[in-house]
């Protein structure tokens, strides 16, 4: 008799939103501000008693770095979440695999970069973190993590409400938009320092504009899940009462 049951036979379950996506969002949005400043203050100096003559755009590069790592974590955690949610949705899985290949393009740069450096197993071990720490500055990592982040970010936003959607779909063309125009820079004039310098121009408008992308994401981040729709029932007393049209009419 379970046609005569007063509740539907399926019920679906509300779309839960991690909230380790939210920190990650706001942590990789607080690393795209400082890094945008480490470009905008580039060449200042402050002196502290100490440690002598400190560069600022260094310091807030090392922030940037250190908030970019502090993100990995909840995107773990956040993504493995939100597949095992929606096991099926190819949204979670595209966005969970621009995580690892982020991760991939991270440790390609911690494996060759003291190699093209030149930085040897009796080199002091501040000398190899401080080279290794450096691959936000390498064209060749920081370009293909900004369209993933886009396409992580994209497809995240698509469990959201139509508002943050638009938000987040408007923050990865920015990601992607930045990443091409840096793209067509370096190949035009490529050199070891094109990147460094293509990024200072005008205080940093690339940086910017990537920095303006992440804020978006993260503002997205901050809103609700959109909720999951509820099956109409066909059959038993909830069908005759649900009215033609779906509870969605009502929604």
């Amino acid at each position: 008799m379970a046609g005569s049951s007063p509740t539907p036979r399926v019920r679906r379950a509300p779309v839960t939103w991690p909230s380790e996506l939210h920190r990650a969002g706001a942590f990789l949005a607080a690393g795209a501000v400082f890094y945008w400043m480490s470009y905008a203050f580039g060449g200042w100096t402050v002196w502290i008693a100490g440690f002598g003559l400190v560069y600022m755009d260094l310091v807030l590069a090392w922030a940037a770095v250190l908030l970019n790592v502090f993100a990995w974590p909840d995107l773990w955690d956040g993504l493995r979440g939100l597949v095992a949610t929606h096991p099926g949705e190819p949204d979670a899985l595209v966005a969970r695999r621009s995580f690892f290949m982020t991760l991939g393009l991270i440790g390609g740069a911690i494996v060759f970069l003291p190699l093209q450096y030149h930085i040897y197993a009796g080199s002091p071990t501040w000398l190899l973190v401080l080279y290794v720490s450096a691959f936000p500055f390498l064209a060749w990592t920081f370009v293909p993590t900004l369209a993933l982040h886009g396409i992580l970010f994209g497809r995240v936003g698509n469990f959201l409400s139509p508002a943050a959607r638009r938000l987040t779909d408007l923050g990865a063309v920015i990601l992607f938009a930045v990443a091409a125009a840096t793209t067509l820079i370096v190949l035009e004039t490529p050199n070891a320092s094109i990147f460094v310098r293509s990024w200072s121009v005008g205080y940093g408008i690339l940086p910017a504009a990537a920095c303006a992308g992440y804020l978006l994401v993260a503002t997205a981040m901050t809103m609700r899940a959109q909720p999951a729709a509820k099956p109409v029932p066909t059959r038993g007393w909830a069908a005759a009462k649900t009215p033609r049209g779906g509870p969605e009419r009502f929604a």
